[in-house]
């Protein structure tokens, strides 16, 4: 049987790896909208500004689907346990 979510371990991979994949689907919506943001052409950007700002976006990502988007990264851990291993959570 599985355990309450509530009380999962970071250290399940199964668990990471959902927060990983919340994590990346919540990135690429912080870069769209990130990129909807008209930019001036008085500042010209620089390769390394870009970098600096997707990684910054991606670790923004990271911590929101760990803590703010716990419920959906809880939810898409219920739904593969239940097919991968077959079990439900109490």
């Amino acid at each position: 049987m599985i355990h309450a979510v509530s009380s999962i371990k970071s250290s399940d991979k199964l668990w990471n790896a959902c927060a990983d994949f919340t994590a990346t689907i919540f990135y690429d919506v912080l870069k769209k909208m990130y990129e909807s943001i008209p930019k001036s052409n008085l500042f010209r950007r620089t390769l390394a500004e870009n970098w600096f700002m997707n990684m910054t976006l991606y670790e923004y990502s990271r911590q929101a689907a760990r803590h703010e988007l716990s419920s959906l990264t809880n939810m898409i851990y219920e739904a593969l346990a239940k097919k991968a291993y077959g079990k439900t959570s109490t």
